[in-house]
């Protein structure tokens, strides 16, 4: 409603507060999830234990040997009420608690490449560090996020949210997004040694063969 009220009044900061609304008219739409995310769930059923449940292709889940449970128009706000709502229907006594995780690719020059899972209340600067941290080479000022082949958010923003402690939530990175950290170019001596030892024997032996030549002309 604020959102709505401050995009209407027509004055400075009304255009970014159209697209603000108009973000979370989608989100309130879509929901929080994206295929890939996971959770860890905590429960107290007939035994205690620890399970983690992945979300599928069409925004679904599944919580021990109950219906599927969708997922589509949820909040991360909203899951544990959204649970406790579709387990009850199947059992009386039960504790459950969901822990939310992101899956993020974290490519280049740090320290372990790859697919990390970060809850999404944890700043930005622990996922870098879930990939092992950048590298000595690392480009940081380069550093992308990207989403679908765009990018979301450039090197000097990713800086600003490491500095300012901003959360994976609050910078809007979901399930699927690359985190990319170039690496500068290093020269490969082995191979400049290489080239340079090859190209010196040629010459070597074309001199060889040059003066061999002259030699047999005479």
């Amino acid at each position: 409603a604020a959102l709505e009220a401050e995009a209407a009044s027509g004055r400075k900061g009304s255009s970014r507060a159209r697209a603000d609304l108009a973000a979370t008219r989608q989100r309130l739409e879509r929901g929080d999830f994206r295929v890939g995310d996971r959770f860890v769930l905590s429960y107290r059923l007939e035994k205690s234990g620890v399970d983690t449940v992945s979300v599928r292709d069409s925004l679904t889940i599944t919580v021990g040997n109950m219906p599927d449970l969708r997922l589509a128009g949820v909040l991360r706000a909203e899951l544990d009420a959204h649970l406790d709502k579709h387990v009850a229907k199947f059992l009386r006594s039960y504790q459950l608690r969901a822990s939310i995780l992101t899956r993020v690719a974290v490519f280049g020059a740090v320290g372990a490449p790859g697919y990390r899972y970060v809850p999404p209340d944890r700043p930005i600067s622990d996922l870098l560090m879930a990939a092992g941290g950048p590298s000595p080479v690392a480009r940081l000022d380069d550093m992308a996020v990207r989403r679908d082949g765009r990018v979301l958010l450039d090197g000097k923003a990713i800086r600003r949210a490491i500095n300012e402690g901003r959360t994976l939530e609050e910078l809007d990175i979901q399930s699927g997004d690359e985190l990319v950290v170039p690496g500068k170019r290093q020269i490969n001596w082995f191979g400049v040694i290489q080239t340079t030892t090859f190209v010196t024997s040629i010459l070597l032996a074309s001199v060889q063969f040059i003066t061999w030549y002259y030699g047999q002309q005479r």
